[in-house]
Formats: structure tokens, sequence, C-alpha cells
């Protein structure tokens, strides 16, 4: 802006509640333009920890604001009716005596009225936001299945898989099943349970987000807020975000925080209070897409007979060549079959409380060179006996199988053109809630299996039998027991038996990606 001095007198108005609404759309207008100056009104603008559960107050509650003129009190709050649509006209008033601001109680709640009747999304009939991408959603409005294109205001529920909504000022959320929420303004949501990821640009500076424990206002960034029973957690991955408790049962209101990148905080339904915590980079579900990636391109220059992406817009097994596709296997469970990947994209989710069964391939690339490669991003989230990565092996038929054996060591299995299985099994133990890049081979001399690019074990073998038809699983066996307790992504298979350094390069390829910021 070319004077910011202009505007700044404002910051004074709009905190004590005084603006009009046309300065108010003036500076509206400049915060949402102008990084600089979005800093210097967020410096000068505290959320007021008296008004931290501004939306849970009823409207009997408004009177008190009269009683409280006569009284020597520090705060003054008002109804969730008459303001908590709109994040300026809540969170701007800072604490001051009532000997200087009961003059303007009336006015103030007259200005808020006004502003209420003039915005529009507070219509239950007017649209908020609009649903982008759906992948297996089951929505519910008003308790009745919905599939329209739009969210009215109203409160909702995903039993099952994700969405991808749009509200006002080009914000994006993600929801993964199972939440519950509602759709308030086309700047405001309230996530009662489950998980959202948010990427605000300067337009949608204000966007808010509710819980039952905070209330998150952001100030241009990308954030995840996971809400459950007991507490709830925000995740701030770029930008800055305020945290402002809800007051407890005695009016006490936890101390708001700020929040940077990479910083994350959990908010104790109990107690109010926030607690730091390690950001989760790979728990939330940010983005739908596919982004060109080192490793991807690292893998196709080596050849595979099929590649598995595991990309999280589609339901099925997407396999390049495509004729070599497969289907994803549900059950019973809270979570979609899909998650977060070793990157940006998606993964195929087996357990972890989700309704992924695993994958099945009916109609899998022939293997007849005696040669085999497999490699495979895995995510363990518990100790998981017999789980597996991927087979084909059922009785007699088949010809290779990874996973873990009953002392959940990871084991590699080939059957030979003799008809013998052999196996080869690592002394160490895969860690918990970390990928790491599995490679098994056969090249018709030994079987090796390679976690990150390190050779870990190995035993002699004979040539490998050869495979037409046989269907491929993946986290689960041909019987649907044996499941794996993760995830499992970027899954390739070779009819070669790829060199030492190759599968360094591979892994390497990866590191390189996965060092980039997410």
């Amino acid at each position: 802006m070319s004077d910011l001095t202009d505007l700044r007198p404002l910051f004074a108005d709009y905190a004590r509640g005084g603006i009009s609404a046309e300065q108010l759309v003036t500076l509206e207008a400049a915060l949402r333009a102008d990084a600089d100056l979005r800093r210097d009104f967020i410096e000068y603008i505290n959320v007021d920890s008296a008004l931290s559960d501004l939306a849970a107050l009823s409207e009997s509650e408004v009177a008190e604001i009269e009683v409280a003129k006569h009284r020597d009190e520090s705060t003054i709050r008002v109804s969730r009716h008459s303001a908590s649509f709109t994040w300026a006209a809540a969170k701007a008033w800072r604490a001051h005596r009532v000997a200087a601001i009961a003059g303007s109680v009336a006015a103030t709640l007259l200005f808020a009225t006004i502003l209420w009747v003039a915005n529009p999304f507070l219509d239950n009939d007017v649209q908020v936001a609009m649903i982008l991408t759906r992948v297996d959603a089951a929505l519910a409005y008003a308790g009745q299945r919905y599939d329209g294109a739009e969210l009215a205001v109203g409160e909702y529920r995903l039993d099952r898989g994700l969405l991808h909504l749009r509200f006002h000022g080009g914000v994006t959320v993600y929801i993964e099943a199972p939440a519950r929420f509602d759709a308030v303004s086309g700047n405001r949501l309230l996530l009662r349970s489950g998980r959202l990821s948010a990427n605000v640009p300067p337009e949608g500076v204000g966007f808010t987000v509710d819980t039952p424990d905070a209330e998150v206002i952001d100030f241009g960034t990308e954030f995840s807020i996971d809400v459950e029973s007991s507490a709830s957690e925000v995740h701030v991955f770029k930008g800055l975000v305020r945290v402002q408790p809800k007051s407890l049962k005695d009016g006490q209101a936890g101390q708001a925080v700020s929040l940077q990148s990479s910083q994350a905080v959990k908010i104790d339904n109990a107690s109010k209070e926030t607690v730091g915590i390690q950001l989760a980079t790979d728990r939330f579900i940010r983005s739908f897409d596919e982004p060109k990636r080192t490793y991807p391109r690292a893998v196709k220059q080596l050849s595979p007979i099929a590649y598995y992406r595991m990309p999280i817009r589609d339901k099925g097994l997407v396999a390049d060549p495509p004729q070599y596709s497969g289907v994803v296997l549900t059950g019973d469970g809270v979570r979609p079959p899909h998650a977060c990947g070793v990157d940006a994209g998606g993964s195929l989710r087996v357990r972890a409380e989700s309704t992924g069964r695993g994958g099945r391939v009916d109609s899998p690339p022939p293997l007849g060179t005696g040669q085999f490669t497999l490699a495979v991003f895995v995510y363990l989230e518990s100790k998981t006996p017999d789980g597996t990565v991927a087979t084909n092996i059922r009785g007699a038929e088949g010809n290779f199988e990874l996973a873990l054996d009953d002392k959940c060591r990871l084991q590699g299995t080939i059957r030979d053109r003799s008809g013998q299985l052999r196996s080869v099994t690592s002394a160490a133990f895969l860690p918990l809630r970390a990928w790491r890049l599995i490679v098994m081979k056969a090249d018709g001399d030994h079987l090796r299996v390679y976690v990150d690019g390190q050779l870990v074990a190995s035993v002699p073998c004979a040539t490998v039998a050869t495979s037409a038809t046989e269907t491929v699983w993946f986290g689960t066996d041909a019987e649907g027991a044996g499941l794996w307790d993760g995830r499992i992504d970027e899954l390739a298979m070779f009819d070669q038996a790829l060199s030492d350094s190759e599968i360094a390069g591979l892994y390497q390829a990866a590191l390189a990606q996965m060092a980039k910021p997410k």
C-alpha cells in the first residue's frame, strides 16, 4: 500500500467496535492485499481471553452486557446470535474497563445487528461452500443423505470418505471421515469431531474454524485440525494462526497463542490449556493432487512391469500400465482406505481404524524371466505378526511374498522353479509410524531384502518360478488374513533384478523429494 498511516487509526476503532461499515470494508480489503499491513494488524490486535467462549454464549447471556455497564468488569461479551458470524466483529474488541466502553454498548450491538442482516451467508437458503471433490464420500445433511454440489448453512456428518471444499476467498478445506461439522458461513466452520486441513490464500484471511475446545483464526496459512472427544490439536504447516482456547465453566479463559510455521498445540477439553506438541506431517490429508516427483521418475527409468502409485483421488488400484489395475478391498472401519502417502499424494491404508482391507489385482503382469524385484514404501502402525505387504502365493501357486513373520520381522519369500519356497528374514524390526523403502529382489543366485537402500538380509536362492495369471494381493493374503496395519505406497514390480546401485539410487531419489517442504 502507498500510505499505511491512513489506515492505522482504524486499528483502534476496529478494536473497540467503533469502526463504520465503510471503514470496515476498506480495512478488510487492505488486509487481504497487503502482507505488511496484516502483520502490523496482527501485532496490534490481541484476541481477548474474555471473548474466547463467544460462540458458546446463549441469548440470555447478552443481558449481562447491560448489567456490566454498572460494574467494574474488564470484559464484555456478545451473543453468538449477534456476533459470531464474523471474525472481525468477534475477536477485534480488546479488554477494556467497563467505564471506557459502557457508553458504546448499545451502538456496538446495533452495528453488529446491521452487519448480521447484511451478511447473506447466515441465510440457510444460501450456499456457503462448494464441494470440489468427493472420494468415496457418504455425506449427510440434517440427518439425510446429501449428494448436492454445494453446502448451505447447517450441520453435516461425513460417515465415509473424503471431501474437498472451497469457501469464500478461495479457502480450500479437506475433511476426512468420520467427521461432524457445521457450515456456519462463507468464512467460518465448526468442526465438532474429525480431521480437516485448510489452505487459506491472502483473500481468505480471517477464515475461522471453531472446535469444542478452541477458536482458530487464520491469517493466511496452511493448517490442520484434529478433534477428538478429549482434546483438539492444531498443526500449522505454513503461515500464522491464532488459537484461543474456550472458557472454562467458571468463566476463566485459557491463554491465547499464536502459532507459526511448523508449530502445533494440543488443547485439553477439561483444562483448556494449550501444550506444544510435535508437528504431524503425515497424519493429515492436505492435498488430492499427485505432483510430479523425483522418485516416480526414478522408478519409471528402471522400466517396471507394473507401478501402483496409490492415488488418493481414485478408489481403485490404478496401475501403470492400466491393464494391471486392481480394486481396493473394504470392511468395517471409521477412516477411509486412503491416507497421506510417503510424499504429497495418497497411499493404500489397511486397518489402522480404516475401512481398508487391502487390494487385489486379478489380471497381474506375467513374471517369466526367472528374476524379480519388488520395491515399495511401507508405514507400520503396530506390530502385526504375519502382516502382508504384497503376495501372489496361494497354496501351490504364486511365486513371491513380502510380509512380516510371526515375530514381526521383515521376510521375503519366493518360489523357485523346483517348486520350493525360499525365505529370507531380517534380524531387525521395522520401526513404527515411519515410512521405509523396502526392496526384495531375486536374481537367480540370491534372495535379498533391502531397507532404505541398505542390504539387511540375504540367502542363496535358485531361479524364480514363472507366474502368469495368479492374483496379486496388497496388504492381505488370499484368505483375507495376515492383514497389514498401516499404509502401503509407491509399489513397483520388475521382471529383473535391480542392481545394488539402482536400489540405492531409488532411495536417494525418495530422500530428495521427501526433504522438500510439504
